[in-house]
């Protein structure tokens, strides 16, 4: 082999060396491109599904609550209707009591005005 031919072959050597590599580095871009972009994907996913358990937790504890207030709401209109009942069966005997201290008051009057 003559020394032009073994400098061709060192020369096509060289250029398909180059041409593997700048395919090899392209390879490379786009698998980190395409990762980047399943790795966005994954993200995105992640925080949606953290918002969507996020607004069900809220929806939750919102429902409890409410439900507590409705039990304690029912609680305190239970007690208010029983203490009426209480004061409404007392009310004759208060009138009464009323009466007897109005007519003491007005026969004390009437006694030494008389």
């Amino acid at each position: 082999m003559s020394r032009a031919e073994i400098l061709l072959q060192l020369k096509n050597a060289e250029e398909e060396a180059r041409a593997r590599k700048a395919k090899a580095e392209e390879e490379a871009k786009q698998i980190i491109a395409t990762a980047r972009k399943e790795a966005s994907g994954i993200v995105e996913e992640a925080r949606k599904k953290a918002a969507e358990e996020a607004d069900a937790k809220v929806k939750k504890a919102s429902a409890e609550v409410q439900e507590e207030v409705n039990a304690r709401k029912a609680e305190g209109e239970r007690r208010a209707s029983e203490l009426k009942r209480m004061a409404m069966a007392k009310v004759g005997t208060a009138a009464d009591y009323l009466i007897k201290q109005f007519e003491g008051y007005v026969n004390a009057r009437a006694s030494k005005n008389g």
